[in-house]
């Protein structure tokens, strides 16, 4: 049996022993838990990047710009007369019905003529006594010449010499006033000056005109007949070049009319007005079209179609990915990277919702179209791209076939709520 003292060195070692124990593992505890610990702090102070923002991108196209030109027209007539009469005098007879066509040398209004022919004949007659004044101033100016010189004299001589020759002045005289008032008659049958379609008549059966009162009535030419358009001065330019490089000198234009038919006739050339529209650098040229139907009709508007001057093709881009600011017009173009960067971009023509980028950007580039509420220069962003058009065409194919009037974009995918200012 052990005694009592070495009992206690016993259970004295036990308790140290197990108090080691214990003292190792809270250290080995202690050391795993501080660095997890320090870990979780390094964890919360670090900060986090921000998702990149979803955006809708587009990839830039070229287009064949190489279409021709499309504007609007004004039908005008080539001569427009307002009839006015050339004598005084009621009106007897109207010879047309209103808004009829009349050809040139149609009798259209007959004025009371009876003064008219009285004078006519009051200047016959006083023609007819000069003639016999004439006649007798010549017979005695024979006789004298005919006579012994020493019975007449130098003076008797000369007077009937004069006499003939002022006889034959008042004959040219009397046949002046004659043909004057013959003129005067003449103006009581009014006949048309031109050939066209003719309006109301402003003065009808009974009623008193005169040259200084109002017009009759009016004719307008409608067969060849005029349709004039502004061009903008760099179209002008382009389409001069055109005529001097193949030496043709016609339009090669078409209309097309307000129900959206097309005329079946094609254009000629007809002349530019001399100077440009400084307000809209616009000029106006002015076609004409063959129109013996009467289907153009002046005043009407319409829609001119130009075909292309030369080969062009341009990247294009919808015009909602445009944006402006004070300085220049830009894009957001989308790096492979899918890093966002302002590019400043030189626009061209509109093209339906599309606008022509003339500088700044290349086909197959990638512009943001959508979302750019929360769009910064230089900073990711997560891009996705519209579906394509239920046709299967671009809008590059779009302008190819159908000029400038490009679809709008669809909208699925659409990020909406961009701030940034439109360049409309």
């Amino acid at each position: 049996m052990t005694s009592s003292p070495w009992r206690h060195i016993i259970k004295t070692g036990a308790a140290v022993i197990v108090m080691a124990v214990a003292a190792l593992l809270l250290n080995s505890y202690l050391g795993e838990e501080q660095p997890s610990n320090q870990a979780m702090s390094a964890e919360q102070t670090t900060p986090q990047a921000p998702p990149a923002p979803p955006v809708v991108g587009h990839v830039v196209e070229n287009a064949d710009l190489s279409v021709g030109r499309e504007y609007v027209g004004k039908v005008e007539p080539i001569q427009t007369v307002f009839l006015r009469p050339r004598a005084s005098g009621q009106i007897e007879t109207v010879h047309f019905k209103d808004g009829s066509l009349v050809k040139e040398g149609d009798l259209l209004f007959t004025i009371d003529d009876k003064q008219y022919q009285a004078t006519v004949s009051l200047r016959r007659a006083d023609l007819s006594k000069a003639e016999a004044g004439l006649s007798r101033a010549s017979k005695y100016n024979e006789r004298l010449k005919a006579a012994d010189t020493r019975s007449v004299s130098a003076l008797d001589l000369d007077i009937a010499a004069n006499d003939v020759v002022q006889g034959k002045a008042v004959i040219e005289q009397a046949r002046a006033t004659l043909k004057l008032a013959q003129l005067d008659l003449g103006y009581t049958k009014v006949t048309a000056p031109i050939s066209g379609r003719i309006g109301r008549a402003e003065f009808t059966k009974g009623n008193f005109v005169s040259p200084a009162g109002g017009h009759l009535t009016t004719i307008v030419q409608t067969d060849p007949i005029r349709v004039s358009f502004a061009v903008a001065d760099r179209d002008y330019l382009e389409q001069i070049e055109a005529f001097r490089s193949s030496g043709k000198t016609v339009y090669d234009a078409t209309i097309r009319l307000a129900n959206g038919d097309e005329y079946p006739f094609k254009g000629e050339r007809d002349f530019e007005d001399s100077a440009m529209d400084e307000k809209t650098g616009t000029i106006t040229v002015h076609l004409r079209f063959k129109n013996d139907g009467g289907t153009l009709v002046p005043g009407a508007m319409v829609r001119v179609a130009t075909k292309p001057t030369a080969i062009r093709v341009s990247p294009v881009v919808p015009q909602e990915a445009i944006m402006a600011d004070a300085s220049s017009d830009y894009v957001y173009v989308i790096d492979e990277n899918k890093i966002a960067h302002r590019r400043d971009v030189s626009l061209g023509v509109e093209i339906g919702t599309a606008r022509e980028v003339i500088s700044g950007l290349s086909a197959g580039e990638h512009v943001i179209l959508r979302g750019l509420q929360n769009l910064r220069p230089e900073t990711p962003v997560s891009p996705s791209y519209l579906s394509t058009p239920a046709s299967g065409k671009t809008p590059a194919d779009l302008a190819r076939e159908s000029g400038y009037d490009l679809p709008s974009v669809g909208s699925s995918g659409d990020v909406s709520g961009d701030s940034a200012e439109r360049k409309n």
